[in-house]
């Protein structure tokens, strides 16, 4: 009985309202016979015939030019427009140069409505756009409801809500009972506060905060409206003219000097290389057809070259080492690393030249206990290599310990013999060189610091977070650059205090101490920035932080 009692007065309230709007106004547009052609007079015309009547057109007013925008009648997509008795909208920039702060400016201007445009029956629909180079971005929607054009809105939900609860339609039904019930939805991502009530208008202070990026130096607005009726017809307002927005940031102080590192160059330098020759058991002929000895042969062969006949380098000396595995007797090994050493020097001698007899020296080692060490350490495979380990560092006499390995660790012997031995048997080269023309044991040379370009890249594209990560430890004018862009106005200040002052560091100081409120010293910065560099002054009229400070 409830829902029948609320539908009727609803029922009622609907025809009260058609009652009231029977006589719409798309009705009232078409017996005034207005038309499109309005966008096409000049000023002087369209005020001359709009005598008679409230000027049917919006007003855009920037600084001291004045703009004035008509009607159309009837859209391109065949949408009913509606002839609201409007007298002006008028939009009027706060400022024209902007701070940006962490990657943010805050864009605020002026919006002011006649009341007459703000009907019982209408809701009113203003939207700024932001313009970018690659895209237009719509930003928060600033909508007046009248009275009446509410109750229509609240009764169209009821409706819908009152079937949802009594049908329980699924998804798709509850879509159709919204299309079907609600004319005028709730708009999403709307405002309304700050408004200032007059005695024929109504204005808005606007304000909202909007992302910078590499593009944003300039930034453009425009405005976009809408008024709708609650008996169908719509007026749209034509596209507004442009406001200009000039972004005050710190990127103007970027040094684009490139930075260099230091690099340390030594005059002696050392080449190391490690190969392994196979010699048949207790011989010390150099047999280039066994195993792979022909490979490893001309790699030395090769890398020896190279390093002789390069010009950056003399070659002080060669160093040969031969070690042997530690199976069998210690004082034959040695010896048999000595005669495996000498051939392969004299090997080497008859393949590239008598040129380097006299640069190349033969040392030896009988046993390469230290490399088995090192080995063992890091071989996994072994299960007991810290007990072998300690078996080697106690026992001093290196037949002993061959032996006690042998015979107390039978398996890993085995493995270490087959697979470890093999990798002992090498050859050692040693290259000494003198760099050619050095007369200090070490110079400095520049080399460009990419790292610290990579940071000024990201700084210049506003990625001031990113920038900083990288910038952070130079601790020079662009690491307070992106202190500044992020609002660390504290911290900045503590990096220009360490350094020289000049013209542009105490800009900067004055731009954090307007921030932080220290107007009178921030104010002593910019004088003195003027006094060092007198384009600073044409630079401070362009910053509103500025202009703050010399405010008495």
């Amino acid at each position: 009985m409830k829902i029948c009692n609320k539908i009727l007065q609803i029922g009622l309230l609907s025809a009260a309202l058609g009652s009231l709007f029977g006589c719409s106004v798309a009705g009232r547009l078409q017996r005034q016979q207005a038309t499109a052609g309005l966008a096409q007079l000049t000023r002087a015309e369209r005020q001359e015939r709009q005598q008679d009547s409230r000027l049917q057109v919006v007003k855009l007013q920037r600084d001291s030019n004045t703009f004035f925008l008509a009607p159309v009648d009837t859209l391109a997509d065949g949408e009913r427009v509606m002839a609201l008795q409007i007298e002006q909208v008028t939009v009027v920039a706060k400022m024209r140069s902007i701070p940006e702060r962490n990657g943010r400016v805050v864009l605020d201007f002026i919006v002011t409505l006649p009341k007459q445009l703000l009907g019982k029956s209408r809701s009113v629909v203003i939207t700024p756009i932001l313009h970018k180079p690659d895209e237009s971005v719509a930003l928060e929607d600033l909508v007046i409801r009248g009275g009446r054009f509410s109750l229509l809105q609240e009764r169209d939900y009821w409706q819908y809500e009152t079937y949802v609860e009594r049908f329980r339609p699924d998804t798709v039904g509850r879509e159709a009972a919204f299309n079907r019930f609600v004319k005028f939805p709730y708009p999403e991502d709307v405002r309304l506060d700050s408004l200032v009530e007059g005695r024929s208008t109504v204005t808005y202070y606007y304000s909202q905060a909007v992302k910078t990026d590499e593009t944003s130096k300039k930034m453009l607005v425009t405005l976009q409206g809408q008024v709708l009726a609650v008996d169908d017809s719509a007026y749209r307002l034509p596209p507004s003219d442009t406001l200009s927005y000039v972004v005050s940031s710190m990127l103007s102080f970027v040094d684009t000097v490139p930075r260099y590192r230091i690099k340390v160059i030594d005059k002696f330098v050392t080449v190391e290389d490690r190969n392994y020759i196979q010699f048949f058991v207790g011989d010390t002929r150099v047999v280039d057809t066994l195993g792979d000895n022909r490979r490893q042969l001309d790699k030395i062969s090769g890398l020896m070259r190279q390093i002789v006949e390069q010009q950056e380098f003399y070659v002080d000396t060669i160093t040969l080492t031969a070690a042997s595995s530690p199976e069998g007797a210690y004082a034959f090994n040695e010896r048999l690393s000595q005669g495996r050493a000498a051939a392969l020097k004299r090997y080497l001698v008859r393949r590239y030249g008598r040129s380097i007899d006299t640069m190349l020296t033969v040392r030896w080692v009988a046993e390469d206990w230290a490399e088995l060490t090192t080995r063992i350490r890091t071989d996994r495979e072994i299960v007991n290599r810290d007990a072998i380990l300690e078996l080697i560092a106690a026992e001093k006499n290196p037949d002993r310990r061959e032996q006690a390995i042998r015979l107390r660790f039978p398996k890993e012997y085995a493995y270490i013999r087959s697979v470890i031995y093999p990798q002992l048997r090498a050859v050692n080269f040693r290259y000494s060189l003198r760099r050619k023309g050095m007369v200090k044991d070490t110079i400095h040379t520049t080399e460009l610091d990419t790292a610290y370009a990579r940071g000024v890249e990201l700084l210049q594209k506003r990625k001031y977070a990113k920038a900083l990560y990288i910038l952070n430890d130079y601790n020079d004018r662009n690491t307070v650059v992106a202190h500044l862009s992020l609002d660390h106005n504290e911290r900045a200040m503590e990096l220009l205090a360490t350094m020289p002052k000049d013209a542009v560091t105490e800009y900067l100081r004055a731009i954090a101490c307007s921030r932080l409120g220290r107007k009178a010293e921030g104010r002593e910065h910019f004088l003195e920035a003027c006094r060092l560099d007198g384009r600073m002054e044409y630079r401070g009229n362009l910053d509103p932080e500025i202009a703050e400070l010399l405010k008495q």
